[in-house]
This record gives structure tokens, C-alpha cells and sequence, in this order.
């Protein structure tokens, strides 16, 4: 019958139904003849080895190889399969080039791993005229033996001047080629007299979670630039908000980032940089959790900054601006204006519509446009979704090159 269980009783006592147990008699056998001989067998052994144990301890025998010779015979006859009483232990030995990849990796991509100094001018009391300051320090890349130098917009904004320190401490002057605050990056170029390595540039579209990377660059400054962290891809296409309205896919990583490796790079087992590294989230109780941006997402941008020296993204050719229902909730985005010649005007879109979707996304800011944009290229056709007269209507734009919005036409 099944204990009865009452939590509320402290003095619970479980009920049972009464069993009587009974020992039962000891019944003897007597032994048979071929049992007592086997006995006598087995005493006659032992008596045997006790004898032989004392004459070798008297005479002096090497007890330790007769023990070895005993054991020996034990274990042909199986007479030591017993249960034993130590642990059973497998060692596992590591590959020791699972991560021996990352002093080669240190020797090849290093040298080509710069330090950015971000210098302004502030006024000086004591000698009443403008001196030369460095604002803050960050890391970059050495992608070209043009000299060619990718690092974060925000390591170079409001620079007055801008230097390179090289990986052998040497300091030159680099000019400024080109920023896009909403990709952050920034294009800078030195002297190729100066370019001693190039870092190979990597395909972050096979970039997978797990995998090792290494992360080279100069946190806190100068004093320890060329630091090299070690980790692993803790996850892809990770969309964090950058302050910009636009959500850059980024890479995550557990590989140390601190202040001033903004602009160094991440690099996989191969020794290809896979990123651009970018942010870190730096909060109490939060640990390894680093960003770098694509690759693949920095090449095209690289490219148009070498040759426009900005970034031509596509555009609709529209001006816009919130557009409020009575309630004071935004509904969408009205269209002050219609560019001449651009997808929107060759599409029908006209100034008064409300724009409430694109490709099917909700719009109800001008970063929501952007964001949806930052998926697309130069090219492409979208679906607009309008507000038109009180009725909805979608149109086709063809997305087109960035316009001069100052024109009066």
C-alpha cells in the first residue's frame, strides 16, 4: 500500500499494511569428498607460499620481482578480475595546433596593422596662439601597397591632420581620402614608400560561428599597440543600431576589444582580415562582447571612396518628412518633394503622397528609409506603398544615383 503524504503534519508518519518477516533456519549440507580435497588443494598452496615468502625474506630474495613473478601467474589463471577500486581515467591530449595558427597570424598580419592619431589645435593661454593636439588614437589597416589605409570614421571626425604610426614605431603623415559616418569607415592613404606589409583582404560571407579569429590592434593607445587577442566568432550578422539610423550587420566576437582597436582588424585562421572591428559593449557585468564589420561590407564602400571619395548609395529622389494622424502618432513619411529625372518622378510618385511601406516594411522615419536602402544597390527596384486621396497605391521605383539636392529646378 502506497505511503500516505501529508505536507501540512509536521510529524508526519507514513502508514503501512503490517508485513511479518521471518528469518528462516540455517540449513546445513555436508560437503562432499571432491569439495574437501579442492580445499585441501588450495591449503596446501597457501601454506606453500607462506613457506617460500619466509626462506626468500631470509635469505634475502628480491621479493618485489617474485611479487611481479606472483601477479604474473594470478593473472593467467583470471584470478584477478575483480572489480578494481581506482578510477578509470582517458586522456584527452589537445591538437597543438589548434591555435598555434595565431603567432603566424601575429608575423603575417601585424606588420600591416597601424596605429591613427586624430590630431586638432586648441588655443594656448600662456603662449596666446593655436597648438597642435592629438584628440584620441585608434588602430587601422594597411590594405594596399598603394598605401591605402582603412580604419573607423569616428577614429578620424574632426581631424585637422591626421597621422600614421607604422608597426615600427615610425610616425608619417596620411591624407584623409574619404569618410561615411554610416558605414564608419573612413579611407586614408600614406606614402607607398612607407607600406612594408599589406594585410590580405578576406571573404566574411563564409565566416562561421565557432570559429577562431584573432583581433590585432592598439587599445588604450601607442603604449600598447600591436596587442593580439584570441577568440572566437560568437555570432553573424548581429544588426546594432550604430547611433546613424542604419543597422550595419556586424560580426561578434569574444576577442578582447577595448577603446583604440576601433579600426584594427579581425582576422581569421588564414591569416585574411574577415572585419573591420568597430564597438564593444562596454557595461557592468558584461564581458567579451565585441563587433567588427564585415569585409564584404567594407569593399564597396573602400572602392567608391578611392573613386568619388564618398559612398554613392541609391536613392529614391524624394524629399520627405514625418506626417502626423490627429492622434499625434506618426502614419508614414509625406513627400515634399519629387526630384526631376530620378525613379521616383519616372515611377508617378508625386509631392502630398504618404509614404506607408517599402517592400513591404513599415516606414514611419527617414532612418527607416535608410535602413531599408542600406539592402540595396544602385539599380534595384523597389515597391512603394502610398497614401494617395485616401486610398493606398504601390509603385515600382527604380533606385538611382545620389542627386544634388541643392539645385532649384
Amino acid at each position: 500500500m502506497t505511503d500516505k503524504f501529508d505536507f501540512e503534519t509536521p510529524n508526519y508518519q507514513p502508514s503501512y499494511s503490517p508485513i511479518n518477516f521471518e528469518i528462516p533456519k540455517t540449513i546445513r549440507k555436508k560437503k562432499s569428498a571432491k569439495e574437501y580435497i579442492v580445499a585441501g588443494l588450495i591449503g596446501g598452496l597457501i601454506g606453500a607460499l607462506l613457506i617460500s615468502i619466509f626462506f626468500m625474506a631470509y635469505f634475502g630474495v628480491n621479493f618485489n620481482n617474485f611479487k611481479n613473478d606472483i601477479n604474473s601467474t594470478l593473472n593467467s589463471f583470471n584470478l584477478n578480475n575483480s572489480t578494481t577500486t581506482e578510477p578509470i581515467t582517458k586522456t584527452v591530449v589537445l591538437n597543438s595546433g589548434d591555435s598555434s595558427f595565431v603567432t603566424d597570424v601575429a608575423q603575417k598580419v601585424g606588420p600591416a596593422i597601424v596605429g591613427i592619431k586624430n590630431k586638432g589645435t586648441a588655443y594656448n593661454w600662456w603662449t596666446d596662439e593655436e597648438q597642435e593636439i592629438t584628440m584620441g588614437e585608434g588602430s587601422g589597416v594597411i590594405i594596399s601597397k598603394d598605401g591605402y589605409v582603412v580604419t573607423n570614421n569616428h577614429v578620424v571626425s574632426g581631424a585637422k591632420s591626421v597621422t600614421v604610426i607604422l608597426s615600427g614605431k615610425k610616425e608619417v603623415p596620411a591624407t584623409i581620402v574619404g569618410t561615411d559616418a554610416l558605414s564608419d569607415i573612413a579611407l586614408l592613404k600614406i606614402d607607398p614608400k612607407y607600406v612594408k606589409a599589406v594585410a590580405p583582404l578576406g571573404d566574411s560571407s563564409k565566416v562561421k560561428v565557432g570559429e577562431f579569429v584573432v583581433a590585432i590592434g592598439n587599445p588604450l593607445g601607442q603604449e600598447f599597440a600591436g596587442t593580439v587577442t584570441f577568440g572566437v566568432v560568437s555570432a553573424v550578422n548581429r544588426k546594432l543600431d550604430m547611433g546613424n539610423g542604419i543597422q550595419i550587420p556586424l560580426i561578434q566576437t569574444d576577442a578582447a576589444i577595448n577603446p583604440g582597436n576601433s579600426g584594427g582588424a579581425l582576422v581569421n585562421s588564414s591569416g585574411e582580415v574577415i572585419g573591420i572591428n568597430t564597438a564593444k559593449i562596454s557595461q557592468t557585468g558584461v564581458e567579451g562582447m565585441g563587433f567588427a564589420i564585415p569585409i564584404n561590407y567594407v569593399k564597396p564602400i573602400i572602392n567608391d571612396l578611392m573613386k568619388y571619395k564618398k559612398v554613392l548609395r541609391p536613392t529614391i529622389g524624394i524629399s520627405v518628412m514625418e506626417y502626423y494622424d490627429r492622434s499625434g502618432n506618426v502614419m508614414g513619411m509625406y513627400i515634399s518633394r519629387v526630384y526631376p529625372g530620378t525613379g521616383a518622378a519616372k515611377a508617378g510618385l508625386k509631392e502630398g503622397d504618404i509614404i506607408l511601406q517599402i517592400d513591404g516594411k513599415k516606414v514611419t522615419t527617414f532612418s527607416d528609409i535608410q535602413s531599408i536602402l542600406s539592402n540595396h544597390k544602385i539599380g534595384d527596384v523597389i515597391t512603394i506603398r502610398v497614401l494617395r486621396d485616401g486610398q493606398t497605391k504601390d509603385f515600382k521605383v527604380t533606385l538611382g544615383t545620389p542627386i544634388d539636392t541643392t539645385t532649384n529646378d
